[in-house]
C-alpha cells in the first residue's frame, strides 16, 4: 500500500514537472522575445527528480551562475521575472498541490507507524498514549487559533461592493460585464478601457492608472492634478491627441504609462516613437530600443517642464508612423494604450521625505494591527501544509547589513519581514530612474508603511545597548515576542503619540481576512470559465 501510494506521489509529481515544463516556453515568451535569452532560460530549468512538493518548486526556479551574472547582468531581471510568473503558476495549481502534500503527509505518517512497530508492545501503547495526548492537545490548541483568527477577520473583512463603474474612464458610458477593482481607490473600471491582458493574466493587487499616476514617485508629492489621466492609444497611424490646460504654477510633471501588461502599468512608460508638444513646441522626443539593444526596456522617466503661469496652454501627444527600415532597426510595438496625466507636484529629498512619512499617521501599522498581521500570515502559510511554530525575521537591513531604524514595507507586502526606510530612501534618491520595488519582494511601492511593533522593539535593543546581541527576533503564531528580556524591557510609549492609536486600512490585513471567500469566488469562475486563468480581483457581471 505503501509502495503503491509513493509511485504515486511520484507519478503526480512528475506529471506536474512535465506539465511545467510545457507551460515554461509561455512564461519565458511574456518576459522576453530575445531568441537568445529563451534558449538559455529554458536550459536553466532543472532536470533532478523530485520528491517532494517543496522540491518541485525550488528546482523550477531559474537561477544564473555568478560568472554569467557578472558578464550579463541584463538576464538577471527577465529570470526574476520569470520566477515571479511560476510563482504565480504555483498559486493557481493549489487545490492540486494541496492533494499531493496531504499524500506527502500520509506517506510520512505511515512510515512513523512502522517504526513504532519496531519498539517493545510496551513502548508503543506508551507512545500511542502520549501522542494521542497531544493530537487532543493540538485539535484543541489548533481550535483556539482558528477561533483567534476568525476574531481577528471580523476586525479587517470588508464586505464586497456593489460594482459602480462612474469612476471608470469611459464615464460608465458603455457597458462591458467585466470589470476589475483597483485596491487603493477601491474603485471599479471596465476591463476593456484599461487592456485585455486583465481578462486574460492573473493580475495581483490592480491598481487603476489614476492610482499608479498618482502615486508613482514619492519623492514627488501631487499637489494638485492639472490635466486628469486621459489613454492615448497607439494605432500605427498619424494620430495626435491635444488637452487644454491652466496652470497656478510655472512647473508640470508629466508622466505616463502604458497598459500592455500588468509590469508596464507599474513604471513610467512613453509610447515607443512619438512626441510631446507644449504649447506646440516639441519638448520630447521618443525614440525606441534598437534590436540589438541588451535593454530589456526603455529606461523612461517623468517629464517636468517649465510653462506659462495663470495662461491658457495645450498638450499634444503625437504618434509618429514608423518607416519599413525604423521597423527593421528598432523594436517597435503594435497597438498600445497609455494613460497620460499632468500634476503639480512638491519636491522632497531623502531627508525631508523620511521625516515626512515618519511623522504623518496614516503611514503606521498599529502594534495591535502588526500583530494581527503575523497571526494571519504565520496561520495563512500553516493552512497551506507547512507548519509553523515560530517565525524568526532579521533586524538587520537587507540593504546594508546594519540594525535597521525605521523598519518599513510596501502596501502591498505580505511577508512579515521588513527593510530600513533610511537605507531604502538615501539609495532611491539617486536611482534612475526611481523604480519603487520592495527589495525582499519586488513588489511595487505606492506607499511605505512604519511597522509600530518592530519599531519599538527596535528603539528598545537601543535603548539598552543591546545592538551586539540580538540581529534578529522570534515570534509564535499568537504574535507573541519569544524572548524574555526584549519582552522585559518593551515599552510602548517610545512610539510617536500618532503611532499608538493608529487605524489606517491595511491592505494586507483585509487581503488575509477575504482570502477564503476570494477562494471560493475564484473556484466557482474557474469552473464556469473551464480552467480559464483568473483575476481575483475581477467581477463578471450578468
Amino acid at each position: 500500500m505503501k509502495i503503491m501510494k509513493s509511485q504515486q506521489l511520484q507519478k503526480d509529481l512528475e506529471a506536474f514537472k512535465k506539465q511545467l515544463k510545457q507551460t515554461l516556453p509561455t512564461i519565458i515568451n511574456r518576459v522576453t522575445k530575445d531568441i537568445g535569452q529563451i534558449l538559455y532560460f529554458e536550459k536553466l530549468f532543472k532536470d533532478q527528480k523530485a520528491n517532494s512538493v517543496q522540491e518541485l518548486y525550488f528546482q523550477s526556479l531559474l537561477r544564473l551562475d555568478p560568472h554569467i551574472a557578472r558578464q550579463q547582468p541584463q538576464l538577471d531581471e527577465p529570470i526574476q521575472n520569470i520566477n515571479e510568473q511560476i510563482h504565480l503558476y504555483f498559486e493557481q495549481q493549489t487545490e492540486k498541490l494541496q492533494e499531493m502534500v496531504l499524500l506527502e503527509k500520509e506517506l510520512k505518517m505511515m512510515r512513523e507507524l512502522e517504526e513504532l512497530q519496531v519498539s517493545q508492545e510496551s513502548t508503543q501503547i506508551q507512545n500511542a498514549s502520549i501522542e494521542l495526548e497531544q493530537q487532543k492537545g493540538m485539535e484543541i490548541e489548533k481550535q483556539n487559533i482558528e477561533e483567534v483568527c476568525n476574531t481577528i477577520k471580523r476586525k479587517y473583512w470588508r464586505q464586497v461592493q456593489t460594482p459602480n463603474c462612474d469612476q471608470c474612464f469611459c464615464g460608465n458610458q458603455l457597458h462591458y460585464k467585466q470589470i476589475v477593482k483597483c485596491h487603493l481607490c477601491e474603485k471599479h473600471f471596465h476591463v476593456n478601457c484599461l487592456d485585455k491582458s486583465y481578462d486574460e493574466r492573473y493580475v495581483k493587487n490592480f491598481t487603476c492608472p489614476r492610482c499608479t499616476l498618482y502615486h508613482m514617485d514619492q519623492f514627488c508629492e501631487v499637489i494638485s492634478i492639472i490635466i486628469e489621466p486621459f489613454s492615448f492609444k497607439k494605432t500605427g497611424l498619424t494620430s495626435t491627441k491635444t488637452i487644454k490646460f491652466k496652470s497656478d504654477t510655472n512647473k508640470i510633471d508629466i508622466r505616463c504609462i502604458r497598459m500592455d501588461c500588468p509590469l508596464s502599468a507599474e513604471e513610467i512608460t512613453w509610447p515607443d516613437l512619438g512626441e510631446l508638444h507644449i504649447n506646440n513646441k516639441k519638448v520630447a522626443e521618443f525614440i525606441p530600443l534598437a534590436q540589438q539593444s541588451c535593454q530589456h526596456k526603455r529606461k523612461d522617466e517623468k517629464l517636468i517642464f517649465t510653462i506659462p503661469q495663470n495662461e491658457e496652454c495645450t498638450l499634444m501627444m503625437k504618434e509618429i508612423i514608423p518607416g519599413m527600415e525604423q521597423k527593421r532597426k528598432y523594436r517597435i510595438q503594435g497597438e498600445q494604450l497609455h494613460y497620460v496625466a499632468v500634476y503639480k507636484t512638491k519636491q522632497y529629498n531623502a531627508k525631508q521625505l523620511i521625516e515626512k512619512i515618519i511623522v504623518s499617521s496614516e503611514n503606521w501599522m498599529s502594534v495591535e494591527q502588526a500583530q494581527d498581521f503575523i497571526i494571519l500570515q504565520m496561520n495563512y502559510i500553516s493552512s497551506t501544509g507547512i507548519k509553523q511554530i515560530k517565525q524568526t525575521i532579521s533586524l538587520l537591513c537587507c540593504l546594508c547589513s546594519t540594525l535597521m531604524i525605521t523598519p518599513v514595507r510596501g502596501i502591498y507586502c505580505n511577508h512579515i519581514q521588513c527593510f530600513s526606510l533610511e537605507n531604502y530612501l538615501m539609495m532611491l534618491e539617486f536611482s534612475n530612474p526611481r523604480k519603487w520595488r520592495c527589495p525582499i519582494c519586488k513588489a511595487k511601492l505606492f506607499k511605505l508603511q512604519i511597522d509600530a511593533l518592530q519599531y519599538t522593539i527596535l528603539q528598545t535593543i537601543r535603548q539598552y545597548n543591546l545592538q551586539d546581541k540580538y540581529t534578529e527576533i522570534s515570534f509564535d503564531h499568537m504574535g507573541n515576542i519569544l524572548d524574555d528580556l526584549i519582552q522585559k524591557y518593551l515599552d510602548f510609549n517610545i512610539l510617536p503619540e500618532h503611532a499608538k492609536t493608529s487605524r489606517n486600512r491595511i491592505l494586507q490585513l483585509e487581503t488575509l481576512s477575504n482570502q477564503e471567500n476570494e477562494n471560493e469566488i475564484e473556484t466557482n469562475e474557474s469552473e464556469q470559465q473551464n480552467n480559464r486563468p483568473f483575476n481575483p480581483n475581477s467581477i463578471v457581471i450578468e
